[in-house]
């Protein structure tokens, strides 16, 4: 990090207008950000569309974090620019593991567009790292994160981290779902 915040950088194999639309479609923004809890709707509205600006393809949210979209050979550029600790005072303690959720989000963002365009998924969430006994193909590799694709999970994107795991997947019943859920510790979010 430096005095002038966080950069993250991600390309994403569609055009700009699409993926612009999962930034302001709210059923498009649920495809990608966060995993499923009862809070989700309420976030989404809060971060994408009540404190929002928006400039062209350019989004501001929480008035500093800024998203600018832009079309490039391989389909479209997203640079979230974080603004510096200390912008917002009350959060600083959290600055890190927002940066974090972004990561996450944002690998999110571009699996659903690469692999599920317009599909829903439902997700689980543990706190903690999670060893789920399955392998996958690298997605993406960060500093404190690693996201694999797994293919009998639709295919789906399994994130972990010291910090956390999420699973993302695809065409999954309830059943299939719980039965995941059951191979992690006790009460996933």
């Amino acid at each position: 990090m430096s005095d002038e915040g966080v950069r993250i950088e991600i390309t994403v194999a569609a055009p700009v207008d699409e993926v612009w639309q999962s930034f302001r479609d709210k059923e498009k923004v649920r495809h990608w950000h966060g995993w499923d809890a009862p809070e989700l709707d309420a976030e989404i509205e809060e971060i994408f569309f009540a404190k929002a600006e928006v400039d062209g393809t350019t989004l501001i949210v929480q008035g500093h974090d800024t998203f600018t979209l832009s079309p490039v050979d391989e389909g479209t550029r997203i640079v979230l620019t974080r603004a510096p600790k200390g912008t917002s005072p009350e959060w600083d303690d959290y600055y890190g593991e927002i940066t974090e959720g972004w990561i996450t989000f944002l690998h999110q963002l571009k699996f659903v567009h690469e692999f599920h365009p317009g599909e829903e998924r439902r997700t689980l969430f543990w706190p903690s790292e999670v060893d789920l006994g399955v392998n996958g193909e690298p997605f993406f590799e960060s500093e404190n994160q690693r996201g694999v694709v797994v293919e009998e999970f639709g295919p789906g994107l399994v994130i972990t981290s010291a910090t956390l795991t999420v699973v993302t997947t695809y065409g999954f019943s309830d059943e299939e779902l719980e039965a995941l859920r059951q191979k992690g510790p006790a009460d996933p979010k």
